[in-house]
């Protein structure tokens, strides 16, 4: 999916008419942070993997926190850099017509979609161990909650890496 979308952007965006020249794609600044606390969350999710594989209660506890708390500030950083996204894919269809803008956030918004879906086992995770202890954290669970955080990284990396190329 997130394939297909990243060579239909590429497509558009170079081969279009209507979309801005290169150079002036200009994307919110705050997008510039959203790597880095995803990068975070996946290593602290990577820990807290490690942790669960060890039995670690109480380390356990304070990685998936932190998981979770850096899972939290990525989709904080994330909406007003949406908002600016819509506002200004607004602005140049009054203007040219041009829909690189919208694409750019319909990308956003589908990633932001599986920001959101990774959020339900990570909180499921967290306030299990939090709540009834770290023993009701299945390793298996774990896991994939940890596999799939590793997954979002690589593609809001290579998203973020097209952006920045295409921009």
């Amino acid at each position: 999916l997130f394939g297909a979308t990243i060579v239909g952007y590429l497509f558009i965006r170079l081969q279009s008419p209507l979309a801005p020249p290169p150079g002036h794609l200009v994307l919110p600044g705050g997008l510039w942070v959203s790597p880095l606390l995803l990068l975070f969350t996946g290593w602290a999710i990577h820990m807290a993997d490690r942790r669960a594989r060890r039995r670690a209660g109480g380390s356990l506890r304070w990685w998936l926190g932190l998981s979770l708390g850096s899972g939290l500030a990525f989709v904080a950083v994330q909406v007003p850099c949406l908002a600016e996204l819509l506002r200004v894919h607004r602005v140049a269809l009054a203007q040219q017509g041009g829909a690189i803008y919208g694409l750019t956030f319909a990308l956003v918004v589908l990633h932001a979609f599986h920001v959101l879906g990774g959020m339900a086992p990570l909180l499921a995770l967290t306030f299990g161990a939090w709540g009834r202890g770290t023993a009701v954290v299945s390793r298996r669970r774990m896991r994939g909650c940890a596999l799939y955080w590793h997954f979002l990284e690589v593609v809001w990396i290579a998203l973020f890496g097209v952006f920045q190329l295409t921009a």
